[in-house]
């Protein structure tokens, strides 16, 4: 048995559908999983659980080529390790590139080891959504792909995707060009006038970037453009621009399994 620890962000609940179905096939292989959303566990709290792990995990949603900033930042308080076996799972929608392979830079200069760098494929939460219907056919490849990996990651036996000169070169060219935004794109959320002011865009927040003045929602730096806010709102009232008002051409994602924005899909 290897106890594995897996280290993961989820916005939407792709990432968490990926990582729930990983832990199930892992642990019909044997293996011990402890799954550690970087939302609900501080890196000093993690450090027990990747002490006691022989393996580290991670996975995350790719923002343009990126894991997203949060788990960026989280991963860089992690403590360093001794020849820790690693493998990253990238979670895109449309190009995934050397996501994986840039998240694990880092960690591999603490002395964690990658041995596993793969690219899972779901449903677009941007632009555009898939329609109802058509969600099913992508997360079932993904399920596909889940069940192929791991055994590769039972067994550590390598497996690369997205390191390779196509893969580089689109992931430089999508950070280099992401970078100057990243922190401005909350400039374009707000709340429309079907807001009740419930607090769940609030409540929900996986860094805390919303906040509630005088029964208005505000949208602050911090924002990471998860997408969370703006598809589960219980009433579409968060707009990216005026333009998403239009819930014909701007469709909300009802998450991998369409049941929306539940504790089981990675909120």
């Amino acid at each position: 048995m290897t106890r594995i620890a897996l280290v993961f962000f989820s916005g939407t609940g792709n990432t968490a559908w990926v990582v729930n179905r990983l832990e199930g096939r892992l642990t019909e292989l044997g293996d011990a999983v402890q799954i550690v959303s970087c939302e609900q566990v501080s890196p000093l709290s993690v450090d027990r659980e990747i002490a006691r792990a022989e393996v580290l995990g991670v996975a995350f949603p790719v923002h343009a080529s990126w894991a997203p900033r949060n788990l960026r930042g989280y991963l860089a308080r992690l403590p360093a390790a001794r020849d820790v076996p690693l493998f990253v799972i990238a979670v895109p929608a449309i190009f995934g590139g050397d996501a994986a392979w840039y998240a694990a830079r880092p960690l591999a200069s603490k002395g964690y080891v990658p041995f596993l760098y793969a690219n899972v494929f779901m449903p677009n939460n941007l632009y555009p959504v898939p329609r109802p219907d058509q969600v099913p056919r992508i997360v079932g490849r993904a399920a596909a792909k889940v069940d192929r990996l791991a055994p590769l990651i039972h067994e550590r036996r390598r497996h690369t995707e997205g390191v390779h000169p196509l893969g580089w070169l689109g992931g430089y060219l999508q950070r280099w060009g992401f970078a100057p935004f990243e922190g401005r794109l909350q400039r374009y959320l707000f709340a429309g006038e079907a807001c009740t002011g419930c607090g769940w865009c609030v409540a929900n927040c996986p860094t805390g970037a919303i906040e509630m003045i005088e029964g208005s929602i505000h949208f602050r730096d911090g924002c990471i453009l998860c997408t969370r806010c703006f598809h589960y709102c219980p009433e579409h009232a968060v707009q990216y621009t005026r333009a998403t008002q239009n819930q014909v051409h701007f469709r909300r994602y009802a998450g991998p399994s369409g049941s929306g924005g539940t504790q089981e899909e990675g909120t």
